[in-house]
């Protein structure tokens, strides 16, 4: 016979609905979904490019999505999964930093997490090949290939791109000019050299959080032989190239803005000098506290949001 009592019913449903929502609860720790605003934003900016040049498809632009998604999400996992021991050694894991923490913590086996790589890895690629056999062309191709190659090569051996100095360089590509120029010949099948231009702040601002982010890494990549730009220049001098990054890449928006004609959004492009010059105030210091790194962290991300943002909206009005 059933329980008829209803609070035992309720906590038994209860519990079957935590069931179901804790592996999906884990998979998004796992893929780090918080950090996928780093792809979107490209996306959306090399759409609303394509869109002022032509009518886009709106599955061709759900292809682009997924793809680009799996991609990203791969490169986290494959991520996780061959800095598993510099992860252990760190001794400052932040939202922001250390991976997803599922290894570590021993939430999930390294041979599934490979797996699920590989998978996101597989889905991502055959979007790539739809869009690029139904328009795109051979750009697509390429794009997609640039791209598997820069998310699985920042971790993965022979390159481990990450720990040669390269890593920041490669991010800085793959989430810039790959993902908007891409994006727009696969929606369009064609290069604008406007998807190039304003490309170029977006990828040298994810740079920056790439370079940001390896601050409070530093000795455990350092004892795992991982030689980031970070271990390769020591503090100081990297946060000195990330002052230069941040200014950069205000320098870069700003004549974007002027080019354009979006005078209202030319302050905008000043957004990152207090930023720079609290950079800069700090680089003896080494932005050593775990609460300054964050802080920072948080601050050179949420430029990185707001900048890719106000380009988007830009185009949107020219193209209304």
């Amino acid at each position: 016979m059933g329980n008829d009592n209803p609070e035992v019913r309720g906590m038994s449903r209860f519990r079957r609905r935590r069931s179901l929502w804790q592996p999906l609860r884990l998979w998004a720790q796992a893929l780090r979904v918080h950090f996928l605003s780093a792809s979107l934003i490209p996306v959306l900016l090399g759409t609303v490019v394509a869109q002022s040049a032509t009518t886009i498809n709106g599955w061709r632009f759900l292809l682009v999505l997924v793809g680009v998604f799996c991609y990203h999400g791969g490169a986290n996992l494959i991520n996780d999964y061959y800095d598993e021991e510099t992860d252990r050694l760190n001794r400052q894991p932040s939202f922001f930093n250390g991976g997803s923490g599922v290894l570590v913590k021993r939430l999930l086996p390294a041979k599934q997490v490979k797996k699920a790589a590989v998978l996101c890895f597989l889905v991502g690629t055959v979007c790539a090949a739809v869009l690029a056999l139904t328009g795109g062309g051979v750009g697509v191709a390429l794009f997609a290939l640039a791209g598997l190659g820069c998310g699985y090569f920042y971790s993965a051996p022979p390159f481990r791109l990450a720990a040669t100095g390269f890593g920041e360089l490669c991010v800085g590509l793959a989430f810039g000019p790959f993902l908007v120029v891409g994006t727009v010949a696969a929606l369009t099948g064609r290069f604008l050299p406007t998807a190039l231009l304003v490309s170029l702040p977006v990828g040298i601002l994810i740079a920056a959080v790439i370079l940001t982010n390896e601050l409070p890494d530093c000795e455990s990549d350092r004892q795992t032989g991982k030689h980031t730009l970070v271990v390769r220049l020591g503090r100081e001098r990297s946060i000195l190239l990330l002052s230069l990054l941040l200014a950069l890449a205000s320098c870069l928006l700003l004549l974007i803005f002027v080019g354009l004609g979006a005078s209202r959004y030319r302050a905008g492009s000043l957004l990152a000098w207090p930023l720079v010059f609290w950079l800069w105030s700090q680089r003896r210091a080494g932005l050593k506290q775990l609460s300054r790194f964050v802080m920072t962290s948080a601050g050179v991300i949420l430029l990185h949001m707001v900048s890719g943002l106000m380009l988007i909206i830009t185009f949107m009005r020219r193209g209304s």
